[in-house]
């Protein structure tokens, strides 16, 4: 039968904010619960999650750590600009945040979901921004325009401010970010990579579907899923920061962030390293 945790551990206890935690909050004291949930509902919703949380942060804080701290260096990257890219860090702020909470409790393939989320709304800003489309963005969130992915990697391609971060890569590495397809068995450039990895967990693809990691129903923990989503949640991180460099030149990397490529927990690739030797 599930027991409860000991109350010495910290993890034992939930925490509820007070009105001094926000920015605003509506005059007088809190309303009693007007339609509280039953014990047996509440059990069913949070044993299972709950349960992987614990066994999750009991091995890999180091990581939970990494990951948390990814989503506070995109917080200190926010500089109360009105401009694309702006925009994108707070719509990716969240991402990252909800993949850390989702694979913190066992939800792998929603965790990689978001990763994807974040990709795509980074690289959207980063096009609109390098090329000097800010109008384009701001129909786009108002829902009058739309961007493709396959769009802005086309255009960040070709945009001039880039072009010795991609003459280099390619000299030294074969390499590139934003590069198309060469072939059916070529993936083009990092970016695209990445996201079509990402697009395989989003659309719970065999083989990239929760009871694929789980191996059952579930949730419940699996090293493989969270460690694999690890991997994919530094190498978003990674490139969701050298691309706020690309469209602010000006942008200097949150400490925080620099744990990325120092992390001894997942190696950066090769061409993440070498972007940020380029770029920074």
């Amino acid at each position: 039968m599930p027991k409860p945790l000991p109350l010495d551990d910290f993890r034992a206890v939930r925490i509820v904010l007070v009105d001094d935690d926000f920015a605003l909050v509506p005059e007088g004291p809190d309303r009693p619960a007007r339609d509280l949930i039953d014990s047996e509902t509440w059990n069913s919703i949070v044993t299972l999650p709950d349960d992987v949380s614990v066994r999750t942060s009991n091995d890999y804080g180091h990581l939970l750590r990494g990951m948390d701290r990814c989503w506070g260096a995109l917080i200190d990257s926010l500089a109360m600009r009105r401009d694309p890219i702006e925009s994108a860090i707070l719509d990716a702020a969240d991402e990252f945040h909800a993949s850390t909470y989702n694979s913190l409790h066992g939800f792998y393939r929603q965790a990689f979901g978001c990763l994807r989320n974040a990709l795509e709304t980074i690289v959207v800003a980063t096009y609109c921004q390098v090329t000097g489309q800010r109008q384009l963005y701001t129909e786009r969130e108002a829902g009058k325009a739309r961007i493709e992915f396959r769009k802005a990697c086309d255009g960040l391609v070709n945009a001039s401010r880039l072009a010795v971060l991609h003459t280099r890569l390619r000299q030294e590495l074969g390499d590139s970010i934003f590069d198309p397809r060469k072939g059916n068995a070529d993936k083009g450039g990092w970016a695209r990579r990445l996201f079509s990895d990402l697009s395989e967990y989003e659309h719970s693809r065999p083989n990239f579907r929760n009871a694929d990691m789980w191996e059952s129903n579930g949730p419940v923990f699996s090293p493989t899923g969270f460690t694999q989503l690890g991997a994919g949640f530094f190498d978003t991180a990674a490139l969701c920061f050298l691309m706020v460099k690309m469209a602010r030149p000006r942008f200097a990397l949150p400490e925080k962030a620099k744990e990325i490529w120092d992390s001894k927990i997942i190696q950066p690739s090769r061409i993440a390293i070498l972007s940020r030797e380029i770029l920074f």
